[in-house]
């Protein structure tokens, strides 16, 4: 099963607000869903989602926009 995990940092005001919507339309969508707080990885900015699948990379991206957000999952999602 493809997961979508979302980058989040204590006192981001954005993530908070996006992380309902974000799960959402992730588990509406069939992907697992995760969050993973103050990563120790470097990401330009949060929120930041990775899509994975079997261990590798099939996407990244960040924001707040819920159509993006929905279209890059909508897109990806028979691949």
């Amino acid at each position: 099963m493809k997961q979508i995990i979302m980058m989040t940092k204590d006192g981001c005001g954005s993530c908070k607000e996006f992380k309902p919507k974000a799960k959402e339309i992730a588990e509406e969508l069939g992907y697992e869903f995760r969050v993973l707080p103050n990563p120790d990885i470097e990401v330009p900015f949060f929120p930041y989602y990775y899509m994975m699948s079997e261990g590798q990379v099939l996407q990244q991206w960040g924001g707040v926009l819920e159509r993006k957000f929905r279209n890059v999952l909508t897109r990806n999602k028979d691949k």
